[in-house]
Protein backbone atom coordinates (compact mmCIF):
# COMPACT_ATOMS: atom_id res chain seq x y z
CA UNK A 1 0.00 0.00 0.00
CA UNK A 2 1.03 3.60 -0.63
CA UNK A 3 2.30 5.76 2.28
CA UNK A 4 3.64 3.27 4.27
CA UNK A 5 5.42 5.41 6.92
CA UNK A 6 2.67 7.65 7.26
CA UNK A 7 -0.35 4.81 7.81
CA UNK A 8 1.82 2.60 10.49
CA UNK A 9 1.39 5.91 12.37
CA UNK A 10 -2.22 6.76 11.65
CA UNK A 11 -3.20 3.18 11.90
CA UNK A 12 -1.84 3.30 16.12
CA UNK A 13 -3.42 6.66 16.33
CA UNK A 14 -6.68 4.73 15.27
CA UNK A 15 -6.19 1.91 17.15
CA UNK A 16 -6.45 3.51 20.27
CA UNK A 17 -10.09 3.89 19.91
CA UNK A 18 -10.47 0.49 19.21
CA UNK A 19 -7.90 -1.36 21.21
CA UNK A 20 -5.89 -0.77 24.16
CA UNK A 21 -2.60 -0.01 22.55
CA UNK A 22 0.81 -0.16 24.73
CA UNK A 23 3.03 0.76 21.77
CA UNK A 24 3.68 3.94 19.09
CA UNK A 25 5.10 3.34 16.18
CA UNK A 26 8.56 4.02 17.27
CA UNK A 27 8.41 1.56 20.32
CA UNK A 28 7.23 1.10 24.07
CA UNK A 29 6.04 3.39 26.17
CA UNK A 30 7.57 2.15 29.44
CA UNK A 31 11.05 3.38 30.59
CA UNK A 32 12.42 -0.13 31.70
CA UNK A 33 11.88 -1.42 28.20
CA UNK A 34 14.27 -0.68 25.14
CA UNK A 35 13.19 -1.25 21.66
CA UNK A 36 16.23 -3.53 21.29
CA UNK A 37 15.28 -5.56 24.30
CA UNK A 38 13.99 -9.68 23.38
CA UNK A 39 10.66 -9.05 24.90
CA UNK A 40 9.58 -5.74 23.61
CA UNK A 41 7.51 -6.20 20.97
CA UNK A 42 5.96 -9.35 23.04
CA UNK A 43 5.39 -6.56 26.00
CA UNK A 44 3.66 -4.08 23.57
CA UNK A 45 1.09 -7.36 22.45
CA UNK A 46 0.77 -8.58 25.81
CA UNK A 47 -0.49 -4.49 27.45
CA UNK A 48 -2.46 -4.17 23.68
CA UNK A 49 -4.07 -7.66 24.21
CA UNK A 50 -5.30 -6.58 27.83
CA UNK A 51 -3.07 -9.91 28.96
CA UNK A 52 -1.12 -7.39 31.71
CA UNK A 53 -0.65 -4.36 32.63
CA UNK A 54 2.70 -2.19 33.32
CA UNK A 55 3.06 -2.08 37.19
CA UNK A 56 2.95 2.02 36.98
CA UNK A 57 2.30 4.30 34.25
CA UNK A 58 5.86 4.55 32.97
CA UNK A 59 7.03 0.99 34.15
CA UNK A 60 6.74 -2.99 33.33
CA UNK A 61 9.27 -4.43 35.24
CA UNK A 62 10.23 -7.06 33.26
CA UNK A 63 12.60 -8.81 36.15
CA UNK A 64 10.13 -9.11 38.21
CA UNK A 65 9.43 -13.25 39.14
CA UNK A 66 5.54 -14.46 38.54
CA UNK A 67 3.82 -16.19 40.63
CA UNK A 68 1.66 -19.19 39.49
CA UNK A 69 -1.68 -17.41 39.77
CA UNK A 70 -0.43 -14.62 37.84
CA UNK A 71 1.26 -16.88 35.24
CA UNK A 72 -2.07 -18.69 34.47
CA UNK A 73 -3.83 -15.79 34.85
CA UNK A 74 -1.82 -14.24 31.43
CA UNK A 75 -2.44 -17.40 29.66
CA UNK A 76 -5.94 -17.26 30.14
CA UNK A 77 -6.40 -13.70 29.34
CA UNK A 78 -4.38 -14.42 25.99
CA UNK A 79 -6.78 -16.88 24.84
CA UNK A 80 -9.36 -14.63 25.27
CA UNK A 81 -10.36 -15.00 28.92
CA UNK A 82 -13.20 -17.99 28.19
CA UNK A 83 -15.76 -18.35 30.73
CA UNK A 84 -15.09 -21.87 33.04
CA UNK A 85 -17.99 -23.86 32.82
CA UNK A 86 -17.15 -25.34 36.43
CA UNK A 87 -18.93 -23.89 39.66
CA UNK A 88 -17.01 -26.14 42.29
CA UNK A 89 -13.62 -24.59 42.83
CA UNK A 90 -10.91 -27.88 44.35
CA UNK A 91 -8.84 -25.69 45.42
CA UNK A 92 -8.76 -24.85 49.18
CA UNK A 93 -6.16 -21.79 48.39
CA UNK A 94 -8.05 -20.33 45.32
CA UNK A 95 -10.45 -17.55 46.98
CA UNK A 96 -13.71 -16.89 45.82
CA UNK A 97 -13.40 -13.56 43.64
CA UNK A 98 -9.95 -13.72 43.81
CA UNK A 99 -8.37 -12.17 40.51
CA UNK A 100 -7.11 -15.44 39.51
CA UNK A 101 -10.26 -17.94 40.58
CA UNK A 102 -11.81 -17.90 36.79
CA UNK A 103 -8.19 -18.22 35.15
CA UNK A 104 -7.54 -21.19 36.95
CA UNK A 105 -10.94 -23.10 36.90
CA UNK A 106 -10.59 -22.82 33.47
CA UNK A 107 -6.81 -24.17 33.48
CA UNK A 108 -8.31 -27.11 34.89
CA UNK A 109 -10.46 -27.32 33.08
CA UNK A 110 -8.73 -27.68 29.94
CA UNK A 111 -6.16 -29.82 31.70
CA UNK A 112 -3.03 -27.15 32.06
CA UNK A 113 -2.48 -27.92 35.80
CA UNK A 114 -4.25 -30.29 38.37
CA UNK A 115 -2.88 -28.22 41.22
CA UNK A 116 0.97 -28.47 43.47
CA UNK A 117 -0.86 -31.45 45.88
CA UNK A 118 -3.94 -33.29 46.31
CA UNK A 119 -4.49 -33.42 50.44
CA UNK A 120 -5.07 -30.67 50.88
CA UNK A 121 -6.09 -29.63 47.14
CA UNK A 122 -3.56 -26.69 46.31
CA UNK A 123 -2.93 -24.50 43.59
CA UNK A 124 0.11 -22.73 45.14
CA UNK A 125 -0.95 -19.53 43.55
CA UNK A 126 1.13 -17.05 45.26
CA UNK A 127 4.43 -19.74 44.47
CA UNK A 128 6.57 -18.37 42.29
CA UNK A 129 6.52 -19.33 38.77
CA UNK A 130 9.56 -22.14 37.29
CA UNK A 131 10.43 -21.80 33.56
CA UNK A 132 9.83 -25.23 33.53
CA UNK A 133 6.12 -24.75 35.36
CA UNK A 134 5.18 -22.13 32.67
CA UNK A 135 6.37 -23.55 29.69
CA UNK A 136 3.84 -27.22 30.64
CA UNK A 137 1.05 -24.92 31.30
CA UNK A 138 1.46 -23.09 27.70
CA UNK A 139 2.39 -26.47 26.21
CA UNK A 140 -0.87 -28.10 27.36
CA UNK A 141 -2.95 -25.00 26.46
CA UNK A 142 -1.58 -26.09 23.36
CA UNK A 143 -3.13 -29.56 23.22
CA UNK A 144 0.45 -31.39 24.82
CA UNK A 145 1.48 -31.91 21.24
CA UNK A 146 4.00 -34.29 20.77
CA UNK A 147 7.79 -32.84 20.06
CA UNK A 148 8.52 -32.72 16.02
CA UNK A 149 11.93 -33.82 16.78
CA UNK A 150 14.71 -34.19 19.74
CA UNK A 151 16.49 -30.99 21.46
CA UNK A 152 20.25 -30.11 22.28
CA UNK A 153 18.20 -28.08 25.41
CA UNK A 154 16.46 -31.68 26.60
CA UNK A 155 18.13 -34.48 24.98
CA UNK A 156 20.41 -35.39 28.31
CA UNK A 157 17.36 -34.84 30.67
CA UNK A 158 15.47 -38.23 32.07
CA UNK A 159 12.05 -39.21 29.83
CA UNK A 160 10.06 -39.19 33.62
CA UNK A 161 10.29 -35.28 33.90
CA UNK A 162 6.84 -33.85 33.54
CA UNK A 163 8.00 -30.91 31.72
CA UNK A 164 10.60 -32.61 28.89
CA UNK A 165 7.76 -33.00 26.12
CA UNK A 166 7.11 -29.10 27.00
CA UNK A 167 10.72 -27.61 26.82
CA UNK A 168 11.62 -29.90 23.77
CA UNK A 169 8.66 -28.44 22.19
CA UNK A 170 9.10 -25.28 23.40
CA UNK A 171 12.22 -25.59 21.27
CA UNK A 172 10.79 -27.07 18.21
CA UNK A 173 9.24 -24.07 17.82
CA UNK A 174 11.51 -21.45 17.97
CA UNK A 175 10.46 -20.30 21.40
CA UNK A 176 13.76 -20.61 23.64
CA UNK A 177 16.01 -19.03 21.12
CA UNK A 178 16.96 -16.37 23.98
CA UNK A 179 17.98 -19.02 26.31
CA UNK A 180 21.00 -20.35 24.53
CA UNK A 181 22.58 -23.74 24.78
CA UNK A 182 21.35 -24.00 28.69
CA UNK A 183 17.78 -24.04 30.09
CA UNK A 184 17.37 -23.87 33.59
CA UNK A 185 13.34 -25.72 34.12
CA UNK A 186 14.04 -24.27 37.84
CA UNK A 187 14.94 -20.80 37.17
CA UNK A 188 11.80 -18.66 38.32
CA UNK A 189 10.00 -17.16 35.25
CA UNK A 190 10.36 -13.70 34.73
CA UNK A 191 7.98 -10.78 33.38
CA UNK A 192 9.83 -10.45 30.51
CA UNK A 193 9.95 -13.98 29.39
CA UNK A 194 6.43 -14.51 30.33
CA UNK A 195 5.30 -12.04 27.68
CA UNK A 196 8.15 -13.31 24.82
CA UNK A 197 7.04 -16.77 25.42
CA UNK A 198 2.98 -15.88 25.69
CA UNK A 199 3.61 -13.79 22.50
CA UNK A 200 5.62 -16.55 20.43
CA UNK A 201 2.85 -19.65 21.30
CA UNK A 202 0.19 -16.80 19.94
CA UNK A 203 2.12 -16.32 16.72
CA UNK A 204 0.53 -19.14 14.35
CA UNK A 205 1.27 -20.15 10.23
CA UNK A 206 -1.09 -20.59 7.31
CA UNK A 207 -0.58 -21.28 3.53
CA UNK A 208 -3.97 -22.91 3.07
CA UNK A 209 -7.77 -22.32 3.22
CA UNK A 210 -7.84 -25.60 5.81
CA UNK A 211 -4.67 -24.10 7.77
CA UNK A 212 -6.62 -20.88 8.06
CA UNK A 213 -9.93 -21.98 8.99
CA UNK A 214 -8.02 -24.28 12.07
CA UNK A 215 -6.23 -22.10 13.41
CA UNK A 216 -9.02 -19.44 13.74
CA UNK A 217 -9.08 -19.33 17.78
CA UNK A 218 -8.69 -17.06 20.85
CA UNK A 219 -5.41 -15.18 21.40
CA UNK A 220 -4.60 -16.50 17.94
CA UNK A 221 -2.15 -13.98 15.64
CA UNK A 222 -2.49 -15.60 12.03
CA UNK A 223 0.30 -14.98 9.52
CA UNK A 224 -0.74 -15.59 6.22
CA UNK A 225 1.45 -17.14 3.24
CA UNK A 226 1.45 -15.33 0.06
CA UNK A 227 -1.33 -16.98 -2.18
CA UNK A 228 -5.27 -17.25 -2.85
CA UNK A 229 -7.24 -19.01 -0.09
CA UNK A 230 -10.29 -19.40 -1.98
CA UNK A 231 -12.88 -20.91 1.17
CA UNK A 232 -15.37 -22.45 -1.00
CA UNK A 233 -12.76 -24.71 -2.61
CA UNK A 234 -12.17 -25.43 1.21
CA UNK A 235 -15.95 -25.71 1.65
CA UNK A 236 -16.07 -28.03 -1.18
CA UNK A 237 -14.48 -30.37 0.79
CA UNK A 238 -15.71 -29.94 4.06
CA UNK A 239 -17.75 -32.78 3.58
CA UNK A 240 -15.54 -35.06 2.70
CA UNK A 241 -12.69 -34.05 5.42
CA UNK A 242 -14.06 -32.83 8.65
CA UNK A 243 -16.86 -35.90 8.59
CA UNK A 244 -17.49 -38.84 8.11
CA UNK A 245 -17.85 -40.54 4.96
CA UNK A 246 -21.34 -42.24 6.16
CA UNK A 247 -22.00 -38.55 7.17
CA UNK A 248 -21.44 -36.72 4.17
CA UNK A 249 -25.00 -36.35 3.03
CA UNK A 250 -26.33 -35.90 6.05
CA UNK A 251 -23.76 -32.84 6.17
CA UNK A 252 -24.40 -31.32 3.06
CA UNK A 253 -28.46 -31.74 3.73
CA UNK A 254 -28.76 -29.97 7.08
CA UNK A 255 -26.93 -26.65 5.66
CA UNK A 256 -29.51 -26.35 2.84
CA UNK A 257 -32.07 -27.07 5.20
CA UNK A 258 -30.87 -24.24 6.71
CA UNK A 259 -28.78 -25.52 10.23
CA UNK A 260 -25.34 -24.70 10.72
CA UNK A 261 -22.81 -26.92 10.21
CA UNK A 262 -20.39 -26.74 13.03
CA UNK A 263 -16.52 -27.49 11.61
CA UNK A 264 -14.31 -26.22 14.92
CA UNK A 265 -15.42 -24.57 18.15
CA UNK A 266 -14.79 -20.92 16.64
CA UNK A 267 -16.33 -21.83 12.88
CA UNK A 268 -19.34 -22.79 11.40
CA UNK A 269 -20.64 -22.72 7.84
CA UNK A 270 -24.44 -21.63 7.16
CA UNK A 271 -26.06 -22.08 3.69
CA UNK A 272 -26.92 -18.95 1.86
CA UNK A 273 -29.24 -20.15 -0.81
CA UNK A 274 -26.27 -20.80 -3.79
CA UNK A 275 -23.61 -21.78 -1.05
CA UNK A 276 -21.76 -22.04 1.96
CA UNK A 277 -20.90 -18.79 3.94
CA UNK A 278 -17.92 -18.82 6.61
CA UNK A 279 -19.13 -17.60 9.89
CA UNK A 280 -16.01 -17.16 12.65
CA UNK A 281 -18.06 -16.29 15.98
CA UNK A 282 -17.20 -15.99 19.56
CA UNK A 283 -13.49 -15.02 19.24
CA UNK A 284 -11.10 -12.78 20.86
CA UNK A 285 -8.02 -11.54 20.98
CA UNK A 286 -7.31 -12.78 17.20
CA UNK A 287 -5.31 -11.27 14.40
CA UNK A 288 -5.28 -11.77 10.22
CA UNK A 289 -2.80 -10.85 8.83
CA UNK A 290 -0.32 -11.28 6.09
CA UNK A 291 3.08 -13.08 6.99
CA UNK A 292 5.66 -10.46 7.13
CA UNK A 293 8.89 -11.98 6.28
CA UNK A 294 7.77 -13.75 3.26
CA UNK A 295 6.12 -10.47 2.48
CA UNK A 296 3.74 -10.75 -0.52
CA UNK A 297 -0.16 -10.31 -1.69
CA UNK A 298 -2.88 -12.58 0.35
CA UNK A 299 -6.28 -12.86 -0.76
CA UNK A 300 -8.97 -14.45 0.63
CA UNK A 301 -12.39 -15.40 -2.17
CA UNK A 302 -15.65 -16.93 -1.90
CA UNK A 303 -17.69 -17.94 -5.06
CA UNK A 304 -21.40 -18.08 -3.71
CA UNK A 305 -22.93 -14.73 -4.44
CA UNK A 306 -25.13 -14.60 -1.30
CA UNK A 307 -22.15 -15.12 0.91
CA UNK A 308 -20.10 -12.74 3.23
CA UNK A 309 -16.44 -13.61 2.13
CA UNK A 310 -16.09 -13.58 5.89
CA UNK A 311 -18.54 -12.95 8.64
CA UNK A 312 -17.88 -12.46 12.47
CA UNK A 313 -20.44 -12.68 15.92
CA UNK A 314 -20.20 -12.22 18.65
CA UNK A 315 -16.19 -11.58 18.46
CA UNK A 316 -13.76 -8.99 20.24
CA UNK A 317 -10.66 -7.79 19.93
CA UNK A 318 -10.25 -8.66 16.20
CA UNK A 319 -7.31 -7.37 14.10
CA UNK A 320 -7.54 -8.26 10.13
CA UNK A 321 -4.25 -6.51 8.18
CA UNK A 322 -2.67 -6.17 4.82
CA UNK A 323 -5.32 -8.51 3.38
CA UNK A 324 -7.40 -8.77 -0.27
CA UNK A 325 -10.85 -10.23 0.18
CA UNK A 326 -13.54 -10.11 -2.40
CA UNK A 327 -16.01 -12.10 -4.70
CA UNK A 328 -14.82 -14.39 -7.96
CA UNK A 329 -17.99 -13.57 -9.42
CA UNK A 330 -17.99 -10.52 -11.62
CA UNK A 331 -20.08 -7.09 -10.59
CA UNK A 332 -23.52 -7.47 -10.80
CA UNK A 333 -26.74 -9.11 -8.60
CA UNK A 334 -25.66 -10.44 -4.91
CA UNK A 335 -26.43 -10.30 -1.45
CA UNK A 336 -23.57 -11.21 0.26
CA UNK A 337 -20.99 -8.18 1.05
CA UNK A 338 -17.24 -8.38 1.74
CA UNK A 339 -16.46 -8.20 5.72
CA UNK A 340 -19.87 -8.27 8.02
CA UNK A 341 -19.68 -8.30 11.71
CA UNK A 342 -22.48 -9.19 14.07
CA UNK A 343 -22.25 -8.11 17.80
CA UNK A 344 -19.21 -7.40 17.85
CA UNK A 345 -16.51 -5.55 20.19
CA UNK A 346 -13.42 -3.84 18.87
CA UNK A 347 -12.76 -4.20 15.50
CA UNK A 348 -9.41 -2.87 13.49
CA UNK A 349 -8.87 -3.15 10.15
CA UNK A 350 -6.10 -1.82 7.96
CA UNK A 351 -4.44 -2.04 4.65
CA UNK A 352 -7.13 -3.50 3.61
CA UNK A 353 -8.47 -4.22 0.05
CA UNK A 354 -12.57 -4.77 -0.13
CA UNK A 355 -13.83 -5.54 -3.15
CA UNK A 356 -17.42 -6.79 -4.88
CA UNK A 357 -19.71 -8.41 -6.19
CA UNK A 358 -20.01 -7.95 -2.57
CA UNK A 359 -23.06 -5.71 -2.06
CA UNK A 360 -21.25 -3.55 0.60
CA UNK A 361 -17.47 -3.54 1.35
CA UNK A 362 -18.44 -3.53 5.54
CA UNK A 363 -21.66 -4.51 7.00
CA UNK A 364 -22.03 -4.15 10.54
CA UNK A 365 -24.75 -4.06 13.05
CA UNK A 366 -24.53 -3.82 17.09
CA UNK A 367 -21.04 -3.34 16.72
CA UNK A 368 -18.99 -1.32 19.33
CA UNK A 369 -15.87 0.01 17.52
CA UNK A 370 -15.03 -0.95 14.03
CA UNK A 371 -11.47 1.54 13.13
CA UNK A 372 -10.23 0.97 9.31
CA UNK A 373 -6.82 2.94 8.16
CA UNK A 374 -4.81 2.70 5.17
CA UNK A 375 -7.31 0.56 2.54
CA UNK A 376 -9.93 0.62 0.02
CA UNK A 377 -13.64 -0.24 -0.63
CA UNK A 378 -14.22 -0.69 -4.25
CA UNK A 379 -16.48 -2.26 -7.22
CA UNK A 380 -19.57 -3.09 -4.28
CA UNK A 381 -22.74 -3.73 -6.24
CA UNK A 382 -25.26 -2.40 -3.64
CA UNK A 383 -22.81 0.62 -1.80
CA UNK A 384 -20.55 1.12 -0.06
CA UNK A 385 -21.30 0.22 3.57
CA UNK A 386 -24.28 -0.08 6.03
CA UNK A 387 -23.61 0.43 9.64
CA UNK A 388 -26.99 -0.34 11.93
CA UNK A 389 -26.21 0.46 15.99
CA UNK A 390 -22.46 0.68 15.25
CA UNK A 391 -21.26 3.09 18.30
CA UNK A 392 -18.12 4.22 16.94
CA UNK A 393 -16.70 3.98 13.61
CA UNK A 394 -13.75 5.36 11.90
CA UNK A 395 -11.79 5.44 9.01
CA UNK A 396 -8.86 6.66 7.83
CA UNK A 397 -6.58 7.35 5.02
CA UNK A 398 -9.42 4.87 3.36
CA UNK A 399 -10.16 5.15 -0.67
CA UNK A 400 -14.04 4.75 -1.21
CA UNK A 401 -14.36 4.52 -5.15
CA UNK A 402 -16.25 2.83 -8.34
CA UNK A 403 -19.33 1.03 -5.96
CA UNK A 404 -22.53 1.07 -8.40
CA UNK A 405 -26.29 0.33 -7.03
CA UNK A 406 -28.11 2.04 -4.41
CA UNK A 407 -27.83 4.33 -0.95
CA UNK A 408 -23.30 3.81 -0.74
CA UNK A 409 -22.90 4.67 3.14
CA UNK A 410 -26.34 3.55 5.33
CA UNK A 411 -26.39 4.45 8.62
CA UNK A 412 -28.89 3.60 11.07
CA UNK A 413 -28.24 4.35 14.89
CA UNK A 414 -25.06 4.44 14.14
CA UNK A 415 -21.95 7.04 14.88
CA UNK A 416 -19.16 7.09 11.85
CA UNK A 417 -15.90 10.01 11.43
CA UNK A 418 -13.82 9.47 8.51
CA UNK A 419 -10.58 11.39 8.38
CA UNK A 420 -8.76 12.01 4.99
CA UNK A 421 -10.86 9.67 3.00
CA UNK A 422 -11.44 9.70 -1.00
CA UNK A 423 -14.50 9.32 -2.62
CA UNK A 424 -14.32 8.83 -5.98
CA UNK A 425 -16.14 7.20 -8.84
CA UNK A 426 -19.27 5.96 -6.77
CA UNK A 427 -22.63 5.83 -8.50
CA UNK A 428 -26.42 5.31 -7.30
CA UNK A 429 -30.13 5.93 -9.07
CA UNK A 430 -30.48 8.83 -8.10
CA UNK A 431 -34.11 9.18 -8.42
CA UNK A 432 -34.06 6.62 -5.55
CA UNK A 433 -31.22 6.70 -3.66
CA UNK A 434 -28.37 8.66 -2.23
CA UNK A 435 -24.65 8.80 -1.34
CA UNK A 436 -25.51 9.12 2.07
CA UNK A 437 -28.37 7.73 3.55
CA UNK A 438 -28.93 8.66 7.31
CA UNK A 439 -31.17 8.01 10.23
CA UNK A 440 -32.50 11.33 12.57
CA UNK A 441 -30.16 9.77 15.60
CA UNK A 442 -27.20 9.15 13.76
CA UNK A 443 -24.13 11.32 13.39
CA UNK A 444 -21.33 11.54 10.51
CA UNK A 445 -18.43 13.73 10.69
CA UNK A 446 -15.78 14.19 7.29
CA UNK A 447 -12.36 15.46 7.85
CA UNK A 448 -10.33 16.51 5.22
CA UNK A 449 -11.73 14.42 3.05
CA UNK A 450 -11.87 14.76 -0.93
CA UNK A 451 -15.39 14.29 -2.86
CA UNK A 452 -16.07 14.51 -6.46
CA UNK A 453 -18.98 16.67 -7.14
CA UNK A 454 -22.09 14.01 -7.64
CA UNK A 455 -21.14 13.27 -3.54
CA UNK A 456 -20.61 16.57 -2.03
CA UNK A 457 -23.59 17.99 -3.38
CA UNK A 458 -26.02 14.90 -2.25
CA UNK A 459 -24.15 15.77 1.44
CA UNK A 460 -24.84 19.21 1.14
CA UNK A 461 -29.01 18.41 -0.11
CA UNK A 462 -31.42 20.31 1.67
CA UNK A 463 -33.13 17.05 3.28
CA UNK A 464 -29.98 16.58 5.26
CA UNK A 465 -30.26 20.25 7.28
CA UNK A 466 -31.96 18.60 10.26
CA UNK A 467 -29.06 15.58 10.23
CA UNK A 468 -25.80 15.61 12.55
CA UNK A 469 -23.56 16.01 9.43
CA UNK A 470 -20.25 17.78 10.11
CA UNK A 471 -17.96 18.37 7.23
CA UNK A 472 -14.39 20.03 7.99
CA UNK A 473 -12.29 21.16 4.83
CA UNK A 474 -13.37 19.65 2.42
CA UNK A 475 -11.48 19.05 -1.21
CA UNK A 476 -14.03 18.32 -4.25
CA UNK A 477 -12.00 17.45 -7.23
Amino acid sequence: MKKRVISLALVCVMLLAALPMAASAQGTVFDDVSDSDYFATAVNWAVSWGVTNGTSETTFSPNDICTRGQVVTFLWRAHGEPEPKAVYNPFVDVPKGSYYERSTLWAVEQGITTGTSEYPKLFSPDKPCTNAEILTFIWRAKGSQAPSFPSPLTSQWPDDLYYKDAVTWADNNAMLEDNGDVFDPVRLCTRGHTMAWLWREAQVYASTPEDLIGLIAPGHEIHLDPGIYNLTDWVDKAAETLVPDEAASDFVLAAQLGESVDVTPYVRLDWVNDGYEVVIHDVRNLTISTESFYKGPVEIVVEPRYANVLTFENCDKVVLSDLTLGHTPEQGYCTGGVLCFRDCGRIALSEMDLYGCGTYGIVAERVDSIQTVDSVIRDCSYGIMELRQVKDAGFGEVVFRDCDGFDMLNLRESAATFQSCTFSGNTWDAKWCHFLAIDEVSEITFRSCTFDRAAYDDLNDERLAEIRILIESPTVA
